[in-house]
């Protein structure tokens, strides 16, 4: 007994040796993340100082479909299409023959009722017509209860009587009644009708409605600036009614449309839908037929995803750079010119022209007389904004509340009033941005674009940038560098995992570009980060790219 109890003992002691190999090789061969979840031995210090990690995500976020956009203008095609209201005479009611008679003792065919149906809408000048065979008295004809005619006719082709519209209905009775003879009782009063009619003109409009769909993206809807439908109608401006065009149920045109010409229709932008739009074309009378029609879609410059994580200044070394000549930092460095360096011309009382000159020498003048005004087209103007006494009112005059008409085109460019009477919405960049003169008026500012303005963008209120004022986004010369024991790392996992995707991440205005067939990418971007809030731009590289997922980590590597 005790031989088989030891052997019983060795056995189990076999299976639980085997049994803790197995578990060991199980948590070997885990996903890192999952082991040290399992194992619970993460130390170190996480970035938000919410618990103890060696790494913390600072952003995860599902992405989508990002579109790509080549131009400002795009163009949906719509086939043609035709709407058809034809109007034609019809028999409403025909009834071949009819005998009334009204004497003292036979009353039985003194009243005759029809019964017929129309399209109240779609039916006009209706008409009773009949001939006269025989007659003898008064008739009287009844619609509706309402007596429309009483006399006695004698012409054998009488003209027709009117059934009013006001007292037709869809479904409607009409009663041809001979009346009692009454004092003379051995008198008949009767008709002999044939070939009675009712007759109408009837439109038909099951052909009166078209209907036509487009679709606009997520980012083209958010970057619409104007859009307009073109199309070139074809019809008889005498034989037609209005032509009515509906954008997802609300009217944007209501009118005879000029028959053979070219003609659009603006579309409100508030009536857009992201995805599939409805346009709907419709007439009360005649035909159109509508070529050449098309959608024309105007966007600003693309504003395309952009997403931000916070780091705080703990993780930073940062280094304060002394001024630079050709800075608008409000310091004139030593040595600078003034040609080159605007706060070196306004410390001499010059009178600084934001855009290069031809001669160099006139960027920077302390008397501008007036024929000197249009060699800055952007306008001079002193340390306060002001300009010259001479360039007054004119066009670069940015404190005078007027846009020229001479004013260089585009002359939201030009001037500050021009920018914003373009929009009351726009930001206006005193200097020349380092990107050039298309970005001094802007209708939005990314965080990534505030430095492109070293002054900083302004509205006409005076209000800055909201994307400027978050904390990190700094308009000063501190360089921010991560400290050398941390790290930022991006992660980007594709939808798909074979076509090749290619995408430019700008972060915080630093582009690098992803080209792969794989369906995650990584990037260390510890050298683009920056204090406080840093921003990650997501931008197609010449077609629309497709992503599951983009993810920033952040760890302790020392």
């Amino acid at each position: 007994m005790s031989q088989k109890k030891a052997q019983y003992a060795s056995n189990a002691a076999a299976f639980v040796a085997i049994l803790t190999v197995l578990i060991i090789l199980y948590i070997l061969f885990l996903p890192p993340d999952i082991r040290t979840d399992l194992l619970g031995d993460r130390t170190g210090k996480n970035v938000n100082g919410t618990g103890s990690t060696d790494t913390s995500v600072l952003l995860k976020q599902n992405v989508g479909l990002v579109n790509y956009i080549n131009t400002n203008e795009k163009v949906y095609d719509l086939p043609a299409t035709r709407i058809l209201s034809p109007t034609s005479g019809q028999i409403l009611k025909s009834v071949p023959s009819i005998s009334l008679l009204h004497a003292l003792f036979d009353r039985e065919k003194a009243k005759y009722d029809i019964d017929f149906n129309i399209n109240k809408a779609g039916t006009k000048n209706v008409l009773l017509s009949f001939n006269i065979r025989e007659h003898k008295g008064p008739i009287s004809v009844v619609l509706n209860d309402r007596e429309i005619f009483s006399s006695e006719i004698t012409a054998t082709n009488p003209k027709p009587i009117v059934l009013d519209t006001e007292y037709l209905s869809d479904t409607n009775r009409l009663s041809l009644i001979v009346p009692s003879p009454g004092w003379a009782f051995w008198s008949v009063n009767k008709y002999s009708l044939e070939n009675l009619q009712i007759t109408g003109d009837v439109t038909d409009y099951s052909n009166s409605e078209a209907v036509q769909y487009f679709s606009l993206s997520q980012t083209e809807r958010d970057n619409l600036e104007a859009i307009r439908l073109y199309f070139y109608p074809n019809c008889n401006f005498k034989d037609t009614g209005a032509l009515r065009i509906d954008l997802n149920k609300r009217t944007i045109y209501n009118s005879i449309a000029d028959c053979g010409s070219r003609t659009f229709a603006a579309l409100n932008k508030n009536d857009l839908l992201t995805g599939s739009n409805e346009l709907r074309f419709s007439s009360t009378k005649g035909s159109y037929t509508l070529d050449n029609m098309y959608v024309k879609v105007t966007m600003s410059k693309p504003a395309y995803r952009t997403y931000f994580f916070e780091l705080k200044d703990d993780y930073f070394n940062v280094k304060t750079n002394t001024a630079r000549c050709g800075d608008y930092d409000g310091t004139c460095p030593s040595g600078c010119d003034e040609t080159v360096d605007a706060d070196c011309c306004f410390s001499r009382n010059g009178f600084w022209c934001s855009l290069p000159t031809l001669n160099a020498n006139d960027r920077c003048r302390f008397y501008v007389a007036t024929d000197d005004c249009n060699i800055c087209k952007t306008g001079f103007y002193d340390s306060y904004s002001n300009a010259p006494t001479n360039c007054q009112n004119k066009y670069g005059d940015n404190t005078d509340n007027l846009c020229p008409a001479n004013t260089p085109q585009p002359s939201k460019y030009y001037d500050k009033d021009c920018c914003f009477a373009a929009s009351v919405d726009n930001y206006w960049c005193k200097e020349v941005p380092v990107t050039g003169i298309v970005d001094k008026c802007k209708p939005s500012i990314a965080p990534s674009e505030c430095e492109l303005c070293s002054s900083g963008y302004v509205k006409k209120d005076g209000s800055r940038p909201l994307s400027c004022n978050v904390a990190g986004i700094n308009n000063n010369n501190d360089e921010d560098t991560l400290m050398n024991s941390y790290e930022v790392k991006m992660f980007v996992r594709f939808v798909d995992g074979s076509k090749r995707k290619r995408v430019d991440m700008n972060v915080n205005g630093h582009t690098f570009r992803i080209d792969t067939t794989s369906i995650e990418y990584s990037k260390v971007i510890s050298d683009f980060s920056r204090r406080g809030t840093n921003s990650i731009e997501i931008v197609p590289v010449e077609t629309d790219v497709d992503i599951a997922e983009i993810r920033v980590e952040f760890k302790q590597v020392r």
